[in-house]
């Protein structure tokens, strides 16, 4: 009985860090102008600020309304992007670019 009880416990407690590393990381939102491309990394201009944002194989990048690559983007394009941040690192999930 004792068993089944701390079999329990412990599943309680790693479905509880489970749920608690999933809301770790929020959904951020930026839209600006591509002002600079380093590797993985995409460096946006928006009004106030700039945010650099690392990019990874899930990224989804769409130029002009159509399926592209983060290397198809340029410096000077306008895009809409939604990452996901963990502390103070922001992944990209998705990247919508205009050609200028």
């Amino acid at each position: 009985m004792s068993k089944l009880v701390v079999g329990l416990l412990m599943g309680l407690a790693l479905a509880i860090f489970a749920t608690a590393v999933a809301v770790a990381a929020e959904e951020v939102k930026c839209e600006g102008t591509i002002a600079k491309i380093d590797g993985a990394n995409v460096t946006v201009k928006a009004a106030a600020e700039s945010h650099t944002m690392a990019t990874d194989a899930k990224t989804k990048v769409t130029l002009d309304g159509s399926a592209a690559k983060v290397t198809d983007l340029k410096v000077g394009q306008k895009v809409k992007a939604t990452c996901s941040k963990d502390g103070t690192k922001l992944t990209c999930v998705s990247i919508e670019a205009t050609s200028s």
